[in-house]
């Protein structure tokens, strides 16, 4: 193990998020290495110095990395910390040995003055600054369909080139330059606890809105949220360091991101996100958007084994989910006293009432369906889950930046949800009982069916008995796919219906073996 050497130098730019970044470094070593000094040395990169060029124009050139790399090639610092998203190429690291070191949520935020909600209720156009494609074609679409509004028309959103840091970008925000800015969720996260800037972004943000993106709908750039660290393979010292450091898991699914970067492009200059994730049942990359020549695609890939059809018969609920139950709305209320709410399904929110007072509070969905279900009731709408259950976004519910405690929260439901979230500890309330409808039909396609893809554990749970010994399970991922694996099954997990229906399509496409 390395003791010999106490000080080194890192070199960084002089924002107070690549300080924030530096710090972080720093208190990593010393976690590791009590007494090891790390000296800051800012280096001005030419992102800093021009910022007049729209970054799509110099895609793949480093324009916030090359000056820092610059430092650590000439001797200047031991160490080159960066932004990993910044990073614009695979071979980047090709003669250095690196770390990441950490990474905070990918996710974009879309942050508005307060001032949005007027000009939405009188039908102004809303600009978002943004100076990356990929938020300006990706969250600007979604952000037109997310913003609270009258059902059946969409919120104008024009997207406009903004540049700075983001300090800077906020307080251009504030001055009314725009009506929303769409910045990196970490980025804020850092700033908010890097002590010489947490006072001043909390200022800044006095009096706005946001909302966290979806990551299906507005996946981030390659390796948005991760730092990364690294040094001249000669520094001996300095690589021992790093090694101490070194989180593999983290650094598989950053290189899992990079290699879809690699095909469609890096950094906010290309209309394409990806990310990677690992939940209790799932670990999964997940790229979409626009390939290199403008043609629209997504692809996904997962640690699990997809079932081989075979000739084997397929049932998918998505394509019967209004055949397994029928819905009686109950007048029940909400607990107005909480902060924040969770909506489990666009059915839970119905009597005015509840609409009314979910219009006041801080509300999350647990998906982009019920998201944007809930905008048409004029309900502004924080984030979602994404469908990957609530457990998957706990770290972003506590974080700087959103602030919510599950003992603030109330998870709203249909009754026999509620009693289940109520047992495991939650604030839950059922505002509408799914009534099971008996169909004949229905059973008898699921008795013949081989793979059979469930959308909910209640769908299961009505017609278990007329699933076939040995039959496969499907799902998604969260609540369905934990209540299977209590049952003593482990079911293959997509990582949205999306994903399955993609799966599917392709199966249908494949031309059956000889014979079959």
């Amino acid at each position: 193990m390395y003791t010999m050497k106490k000080q080194f130098t890192a070199a960084g730019r002089g924002s107070r998020l690549s300080l924030a970044q530096i710090t972080i470094f720093r208190e990593q070593v010393q976690a590791h290495f009590p007494g090891t000094e790390i000296q800051t040395v800012v280096r001005e990169t030419q992102g800093d110095m021009d910022l007049s060029t729209p970054l799509h124009l110099v895609e793949g050139k480093d324009f916030f990395t090359k000056d820092i790399q610059e430092a650590l090639r000439s001797g200047e610092a031991d160490f080159a910390v960066h932004s990993m998203k910044d990073v614009s190429s695979m071979d980047f690291f090709n003669s250095s040995h690196y770390a990441v070191i950490d990474r905070e949520d990918p996710r974009d935020v879309a942050v508005f003055n307060d001032n949005v909600l007027l000009k939405l209720q009188q039908g102004e156009e809303i600009v978002i600054g943004t100076s990356s494609p990929r938020r300006s074609q990706m969250a600007a679409s979604f952000l037109r369909r997310a913003l609270p509004h009258d059902a059946g028309k969409m919120t104008k959103v024009t997207a406009v080139p903004v540049r700075g840091n983001v300090d800077a970008r906020l307080q251009q925000l504030t001055d009314g330059a725009y009506d929303g800015i769409i910045l990196a969720a970490a980025g804020m996260n850092r700033l908010l606890r890097y002590e010489p800037s947490a006072a001043p972004v909390r200022r800044l943000l006095q009096g706005k809105r946001y909302m966290v993106l979806p990551l299906f709908e507005c996946p981030p750039a390659a390796g948005q949220g991760a730092i990364v660290v690294e040094t001249d393979r000669d520094n001996s010292a300095a690589v021992a360091l790093l090694r101490a450091l070194e989180k593999p898991r983290l650094r598989a699914a950053l290189l899992q991101e990079r290699r879809y970067a690699e095909q469609y492009g890096y950094g906010c200059s290309r209309a394409f996100g990806v990310f990677h994730l690992d939940t209790p049942h799932l670990s999964f990359t997940y790229a979409s958007g626009n390939d290199r020549e403008g043609q629209a695609f997504t692809e996904w890939s997962s640690d699990q084994a997809l079932p081989d059809p075979g000739g084997r018969r397929l049932f998918s609920a998505a394509e019967y989910r209004h055949a397994f139950f029928s819905c009686r709305l109950l007048d029940k209320d909400i607990d107005e006293s909480r902060e924040a709410f969770f909506v489990a399904s666009r059915n839970a929110v119905h009597a005015p009432r509840v609409i009314h007072a979910l219009q006041g509070k801080r509300v999350w969905a647990a998906g982009t369906q019920t998201w944007l279900a809930l905008a048409e009731k004029g309900i502004w709408v924080e984030g979602c889950a994404d469908g990957l259950g609530i457990e998957t976004i706990l770290p972003t519910l506590q974080s700087p930046l959103v602030q919510i405690t599950p003992e603030a929260m109330q998870i709203i439901t249909h009754e026999a949800g509620a009693a289940r979230w109520t047992a495991e500890g939650w604030h839950a309330a059922g505002t509408y009982r799914l009534v099971p409808q008996v169909d004949s039909a229905l059973a008898q396609i699921i008795r013949g069916a081989d793979i059979l893809f469930w959308i909910s554990y209640r769908q299961y749970e009505q017609y278990r008995d007329a699933v076939k010994p040995g039959a496969t399970h499907a799902c998604l991922p969260g609540k369905t796919a934990a209540l299977l694996a209590a049952e003593g099954i482990t079911p293959v997990v997509f990582p949205g219906i999306k994903a399955f229906k993609q799966w599917q399509q392709e199966q249908a496409q494949t031309p059956a073996p000889a014979g079959v």
